[in-house]
């Protein structure tokens, strides 16, 4: 997706660029010729240069050591198809594409079949360069590749210039050049350049056509009447004829003397920007050169001696008392090396005093020395993984699975231990449904950071998982650490972090919290739609108290509905303003961060006031909205 948007932005700038240079250096100061096949060239190059890649630039050289040839192991593993979503934002963006080709190619052929139409009741007339189609239905004359359509009504003193004019274009071929950038246009028709510089070929081929009727000898006057009498009919857009909205400047251009001079010149002008563009988006840097690093080879007769000396080495690794393959045994200060295979087991052939290197990838790495007895020599080692010395907080996501527990007090102790996940702000019991793909943001709360927000239910921890296509939060959303008392603010400067608790908080219109829970508990309405959807549960919002006794940055951390969680927003953002006065620590106005639970209860729904969630730690007072008029569902 990023590629096709990057791809979309640079043709565009190679368009317009190339379009002004056409406009600045050649429209109207060279011939018309040349401007044709400017215009066409450069649709082509604005559409091919993003997609060249020339290796011009110097890549870089990188050494590696010799491949190490290591025997053959046993594998086990379980492959886990994930199931594609069933539609994209590249499926999208290629739908809308190709409806757009076909709507500018459905165009085109329907012109196309309107012009072979008026050969019915037509007159035919073949001729040496062109045939002439003179038909009854009253059109504006055009030409369509080696044909020109007329009206038979024409006056016989406007035919012959007419004649002249289509058949100029007839003999420079500018039907096969319109239908080449029609084509254009249907592959580029998100591009505004590409329409525009199919205009600029109309009108210089049009230009082209009078300039060659006026060589001719016809009377300016008289040819500029006939092309006035020809602006009424129908005229395809494919096709090349005297209609054409460009009239005026087409008179313009027939009083004014086009010079030729210096063309060549003026199109030389153009290459610094083709140039510029190439080394834009088209040169980039060689391939980097591989090269396997040269070893110090010892002599023959020392390498025979050493190699008498070996003995074979099998070395057996364990990890959680259960045999570990696929670990890595290496002679240390050497490329030998081998990897344990299904039973944990390798074997290597050392030196007596070699050092054997022993890793495994999230385990930490152990080292043996071969002892200086001859004969064959085994070892045992336990490899211990590396989370042991990290804060026990895991993250299970999809079908990946932790190892089994080692007993069923264990087991049961890791059920217990649960924590709590809220997905995109809703509460979930599992995540093992969520792609890892679509992951953007993993967030952990413990302590009393998960308990002040969530109460009893985060005494595990909470796990807040943010998805791809979740709405983004604020940028100054507070990650709470175990300190009470204190935050971590993501993007804000440290010294500008809010604070949960400080020596004199808030005071909402010069009472304490409960007059600003006094009045949420005022203007909150229960949701007409959620009453009939029989929704309910609680919305945790937090907000910040500005220095300026502003209230910013309102979040929502819970909701069973985003009906009820706009509406707890909504109030909470209506606050009056001046209403509440800072808080200050040390003498100082400061951020004072809340948290705020609202329970949305309905009357009838079988639910008791008893089994509401307890306040969570540290927030103000829970407010309760009753709904009437719901039933059970």
């Amino acid at each position: 997706m990023k590629t096709l948007a990057i791809y979309a932005l640079e043709v565009l700038a190679c368009s317009g660029v190339l379009l002004a240079a056409y406009a600045i250096l050649l429209e109207r100061h060279v011939r018309f010729g040349w401007c044709r096949a400017y215009l066409l060239a450069s649709t082509l190059l604005a559409a091919v240069i993003p997609l060249l890649r020339i290796p011009v630039w110097p890549g870089k050289v990188i050494e590696v050591a010799p491949t190490v040839a290591l025997p053959a192991a046993e594998w086990t593993a379980e492959v886990v198809e994930e199931a594609a979503p069933a539609v994209t934002p590249e499926a999208v963006c290629l739908a809308v594409y190709l409806i757009g080709v076909g709507l500018v190619a459905g165009v085109m052929l329907w012109q196309v079949v309107r012009i072979r139409r008026l050969r019915r009741g037509a007159a035919i007339t073949r001729m040496e360069r062109f045939t002439l189609v003179r038909t009854p239905q009253r059109i504006a004359s055009f030409s369509f590749f080696r044909s020109i359509y007329l009206w038979d009504q024409i006056p016989a003193g406007e035919l012959q210039a007419i004649v002249a004019h289509e058949a100029s274009h007839v003999a420079h071929r500018h039907s096969a050049e319109r239908v080449a950038m029609e084509c254009m246009k249907a592959v580029l028709w998100w591009n505004p350049f590409v329409w525009l510089a199919a205009r600029r070929l109309t009108e210089a081929e049009e230009f082209e056509a009078d300039s060659d009727v006026l060589a001719e000898g016809y009377d300016i006057e008289h040819y500029m009447k006939t092309i006035f009498r020809q602006l009424f009919g129908y005229s395809p857009e494919i096709a090349n004829g005297l209609r054409d909205s460009l009239t005026k400047k087409r008179f313009k251009m027939m009083t004014t003397k086009t010079s030729g001079r210096h063309s060549l010149l003026r199109l030389a002008g153009t290459l610094p920007a083709v140039i510029g563009l190439l080394c834009a988006f088209s040169l980039t840097t060689r391939a980097a050169e591989v090269r396997i690093a040269e070893t110090e080879k010892a002599p023959a007769d020392e390498t025979a001696s050493q190699d008498a000396t070996k003995k074979k080495v099998s070395v057996t690794v364990f990890q959680n008392g259960q045999p570990l393959p696929g670990a890595i045994v290496l002679i240390s200060g050497s490329n030998v090396g081998t990897v344990t295979g299904k039973e944990g087991t390798a074997q290597i052939l050392a030196a007596p005093g070699n050092e054997l290197v022993i890793s495994y990838v999230g385990c930490q790495t152990r080292k043996v020395r071969v002892s200086d007895k001859s004969g064959a020599e085994s070892f045992e080692i336990t490899l211990e993984t590396e989370s042991n010395k990290l804060d026990p907080v895991s993250v299970t996501l999809g079908d990946q699975k932790t190892p089994a527990p080692q007993s069923a007090a264990g087991a049961e102790k890791e059920r217990k231990a649960k924590p709590l996940y809220i997905v995109d702000g809703v509460e979930r019991t599992s995540i093992d449904d969520i792609a890892p793909n679509t992951i953007e943001r993993i967030s952990v709360l413990k302590n009393q950071s998960s308990t002040a927000v969530y109460g009893s239910r985060g005494k595990n921890g909470v796990i807040v998982i943010t998805t791809k296509g979740a709405a983004k939060p604020a940028a100054d959303e507070a990650v709470f650490n175990e300190k009470p008392g204190s935050v971590e603010i993501a993007s804000a400067s440290t010294e500008d972090m809010p604070f949960l608790i400080v020596e004199k908080m808030p005071s909402f219109r010069g009472g304490d919290l409960n007059d600003f829970r006094a009045w949420v508990q005022e203007h909150l309405q229960y949701p007409a739609e959620a009453v009939e959807r029989n929704i309910q549960g609680r919305v945790v919002v937090t907000f910040t108290i500005e220095k300026e006794g502003s209230v910013s940055n309102i979040l929502v951390l819970q909701s069973p509905d985003k009906l009820l969680a706009d509406e707890a927003r909504r109030v909470i953002a209506s606050s009056p303003a001046g209403a509440w006065t800072p808080g200050e620590q040390r003498g100082e106005k400061v951020r004072v961060k809340y948290t705020l639970p609202v329970d949305f209860y309905l009357q009838g729904s079988g639910d008791k006031l008893s089994e509401r969630p307890e306040k969570p730690q540290g927030s103000l007072d829970g407010i309760l909205v009753v709904g009437y008029g719901a039933t059970p569902k």
